[in-house]
């Protein structure tokens, strides 16, 4: 792909099924889940039930909140990336995840595909009542933080930076969804 051409962004349908696992077996080689919680094998009718429910408040898992995993097709119908929205934060996402998390496939990257989910979940969230977000990223990914910050998002001032479980740091940043 050259350009970025018109992009549709929605929930996964069980026709998503080939293309999102291949897109999950990409990114796990740069220990990125695609596909949040989903296990290999596990049916995908029912993970893309259990995903879609999420949205509503519906089938949400011990230590989760409501939340929407939405991606994003070419106007040819192929999986560029996902954007997983959280509508509220508990303690852990609020110390570091927040409210939105994207992934690009790579021969999408550098394409403004990653500026348009994150567009896409600031929307969803401001369609949603929340006036705020919070969005994090590894220290080292200049992409991400580019992206994060041509969204118009400023360093979180109480704690711009955290150090996660394994040791990485990740910087925080606050954008507003209007």
């Amino acid at each position: 792909m050259d350009e970025l051409g018109e992009l549709l962004f929605r929930e996964l349908t069980d026709a998503d099924e080939q293309q999102a696992v291949d897109a999950h077996q990409t990114l796990l080689a740069e220990d990125f889940e695609f596909l949040p919680a989903w296990t290999d094998g596990e049916n995908w009718a029912d993970y893309v039930y259990r995903m879609n429910a999420g949205r509503h408040g519906e089938h949400i898992p011990e230590g989760w909140v409501r939340s929407a995993l939405f991606i994003a097709v070419d106007r040819d119908g192929w999986l560029l990336g996902r954007v997983s929205v959280r509508y509220e934060l508990n303690a852990s996402l609020q110390h570091l995840g927040g409210h939105i998390g994207y992934g690009v496939l790579p021969e999408a990257r550098r394409q403004g595909v990653a500026a348009a989910l994150c567009r896409f979940g600031l929307d969803e969230l401001r369609a949603a009542g929340i006036d705020r977000a919070l969005v994090t990223c590894a220290a080292g990914n200049s992409g991400s933080r580019a992206t994060i910050l041509g969204c118009g998002a400023v360093p979180d001032a109480t704690h711009p930076e955290v150090v996660d479980g394994d040791g990485t740091t990740q910087l925080r940043f606050w954008v507003a969804t209007a």
